[in-house]
């Protein structure tokens, strides 16, 4: 079986920010000059794949994953702007918000969050599929979990992909986990991360009844 990864690490992705008094209001200071994204949780269409309501949580990880790899590829900041817009446009926007706790406003809090998911992973983005046929066949969706039964009140599931060390070390592998919230009747993405004490999947295509885990629900 399949475990359902405990999101014990998602407190890193709700990051302490440091914030500055302007105007009244509060600011992340090193936003300034960055390019913020008024992100409206909708149809999109990349490489291929239109993530409209009936798309898959596998179809929005594979869109996030080679947005990832051209991110961390990019050769230019043109190139790199390009693939985060990918990144916003599969974000959870909405359900994000939910845990801006400092008061930034929504698009700075939204930078925040998806700004960190490529260092997150950067070090097996290489590695990430950039056609949906071969994404299809790497990737494993353990969930959905329905509202009443995810810690954060919204229906939740996990997309895991199993990774190998770039430098060849067989015991430097890892589970990649995106994790990801139905946002007004949209999968879109929390974060991603890593699966704690996961090397490789232990099964594939699993999606059976899982045990209960530890809160999945994001704190700052």
């Amino acid at each position: 079986m399949v475990l359902y990864v405990p999101d014990r690490a998602r407190a890193g992705m709700f990051i302490v920010l440091a914030c500055a008094a302007v105007s009244g209001c509060n600011r992340d200071v090193r936003l300034a000059g960055r390019k913020l994204r008024d992100v409206q949780v909708r149809t999109v269409a990349h490489y291929g794949v239109t993530l409209a309501p009936e798309a898959s949580p596998k179809q929005v990880a594979f869109v996030l994953l080679r947005a990832i790899r051209e991110d961390f590829e990019a050769s230019s900041e043109a190139e790199r702007e390009a693939a985060l817009d990918v990144q916003f446009d599969v974000a959870a926007a909405n359900e994000l918000q939910k845990f801006n706790s400092l008061g930034l406003s929504r698009d700075e809090a939204l930078f925040n969050f998806v700004y960190r998911w490529t260092p997150t992973v950067s070090h097996y983005a290489e590695q990430f599929p950039v056609e949906w046929q071969a994404a299809e066949a790497r990737l494993l969706q353990v969930g959905p979990k329905s509202p009443a039964e995810a810690q954060g009140g919204a229906k939740e599931c996990q997309v895991l992909i199993e990774v190998q060390d770039p430098g060849g070390d067989p015991n430097a592998g890892a589970v990649l986990v995106v994790w990801l919230v139905e946002d007004t009747g949209y999968w879109r993405v929390l974060r991603a991360g890593f699966a704690p004490k996961l090397r490789a999947l232990p099964v594939r295509k699993t999606q059976n009844a899982l045990p209960p885990d530890e809160s999945t629900a994001p704190r700052d």
